[in-house]
């Protein structure tokens, strides 16, 4: 696994890429916009020079309004342009994959908010540059959010039907909130086979590498920093040194600074 975590822009998109060269990070995570904002903001120059010539993987998240389940049109009405704004700003960037929360039903039922996600999604990108693409993060099943089971991140693939411009990034804090066992070896090679069972471990592009501040079947998202949690970090160093993930982004979002992030991702996968 590639270490990475997801990094401060305070200041500008450029000074992630100075804090990831600063700690030695060969990837990272970033949003390109305020997360908590409907309205994007616009790219500066130097912003767009500098990505264009990165030596770091990067990928984005997108903004937390977004949900194109929801029952609320206006909320729909906005979640749509959103996304597409992300990904025409990730073109502008070169950034090829971005994460994106499936969503919640509020109340309209599973099915049909993973129908809704995967329709509007598919629509979003064959309007959206070709070498984008959109990884759906398996949740804790929090209230009505869906995207907590291995079957549900299936459906929202398949139904989608993009394989090239669509994936998976697992976050390990919410899978272990979903009920999903993380906390021994065993534990993570049996869950691991389980999602290649029903989804393809070829379908994971990235991973939010995080311990869980919650007992698993929990469904509380809650990360807790890397060891110091009910997963463990030797569950998490077998995780990342799994061959089937060698080349995959594994992203800290745990609690702290950006040095703290780096310090949590390096007794994973350095250790």
């Amino acid at each position: 696994m590639i270490p990475g975590i997801h990094a401060s822009v305070m200041g500008g998109l450029d000074k992630a890429l100075d804090t990831l060269n600063e700690l030695g990070l060969p990837c990272g995570q970033i949003f390109t916009s305020n997360q908590q904002q409907w309205k994007g903001r616009a790219l500066k120059e130097r912003e767009v020079e500098r990505y264009s010539s990165r030596s770091v993987t990067i990928i984005s998240h997108t903004s937390y309004l977004i949900n194109l389940a929801s029952t609320d049109r206006r909320v729909v009405k906005l979640s749509v342009p959103a996304l597409e704004a992300e990904l025409e700003r990730m073109h502008i960037l070169g950034i090829n994959w971005c994460v994106l929360h499936p969503g919640a039903h509020l109340g309209a039922g599973e099915d049909e908010g993973i129908k809704k996600i995967s329709s509007m999604a598919g629509k979003i990108l064959l309007s959206s540059p070709a070498d984008t693409g959109i990884l759906f993060e398996n949740t804790a099943g929090q209230g009505t959010t869906v995207g907590y089971s291995f079957r549900q991140l299936a459906q929202l693939l398949e139904l989608t039907d993009m394989a090239d411009r669509t994936g998976i990034c697992f976050d390990t804090c919410h899978a272990f909130a979903a009920g999903y066992d993380l906390s021994s070896f065993r534990a993570v090679r049996k869950t691991m086979d389980k999602f290649n069972d029903v989804v393809g471990i070829d379908r994971i592009k990235a991973f939010h590498i995080n311990d869980s501040k919650g007992e698993c079947g929990s469904h509380r998202d809650r990360h807790a920093v890397t060891g110091e949690g009910l997963i463990g970090l030797e569950p998490l160093r077998f995780l990342a040194s799994m061959p089937e993930f060698k080349e995959i982004p594994g992203i800290s979002e745990t609690p702290g600074t950006d040095r703290d992030r780096s310090l949590d991702i390096e007794k994973v996968v350095n250790h």
